[in-house]
């Protein structure tokens, strides 16, 4: 009987605790931008595509820790592109995390995939082709706070590569917080 008392314990303890780091006021942080800020970095159109459904987007806190994403979906015919974009300025932790496996992976090729570091605008990428399923992505870190995800189906990744073209970059604003502050890692 100690020891059932013992684990409830412990179990109500920890979900004070998860709840208490849920609530927990966000202090004296730079802001996210909001799902319109993000949406003004993201095209509305993509040549020969149409919008398939409406932005569906977030703003999540996590004590304190913030971030928001939108996302679009653009299709033609069987064709469909997925645009995600994180900004995890007030999460760079988030980020990292993110972006972690480019620094350390290598590419390589198969008879049915293809992945490799990629690179726009001197921001650094990771591309993936599964040439079996004709399925594209590239992932792109954007001033060490945005992480930008496009997935397409039935693209190629040349074609994805000139989606991704269409981003201007230099818009994107830069990292508010100071990554080697120890708070920030």
């Amino acid at each position: 009987m100690h020891c059932f008392f013992k684990d409830s314990l412990l179990k109500l303890s920890f979900l004070i605790g998860l709840v208490s780091l849920a609530i927990c006021p966000v202090l004296a942080q730079s802001s996210v931008l909001t799902l319109e800020q993000l949406g003004e970095l993201t095209p509305e159109k993509i040549e020969g595509y149409r919008t398939q459904v409406s932005d569906k987007g977030r703003i999540l806190k996590i004590g304190t820790l913030s971030y928001s994403m939108i996302e679009r979906t653009f299709v033609h015919g069987k064709k469909q592109v997925n645009i995600m974009l994180f900004d995890y300025n007030n999460a760079s932790i988030m980020y990292r995390q993110a972006t972690q496996k480019w620094k350390t992976a290598e590419g390589q090729e198969t008879d049915s995939m293809l992945e490799d570091a990629y690179e726009l605008g001197n921001q650094p990428g990771w591309m993936q082709y599964d040439k079996n399923q004709n399925r594209s992505q590239i992932t792109l870190g954007i001033q060490n706070r945005f992480f930008l995800v496009l997935k397409g189906e039935g693209i190629s990744l040349s074609d994805l590569d000139n989606i991704a073209k269409i981003f201007d970059l230099a818009r994107f604003p830069a990292q508010e917080v100071a990554m080697n502050d120890a708070k920030h890692r």
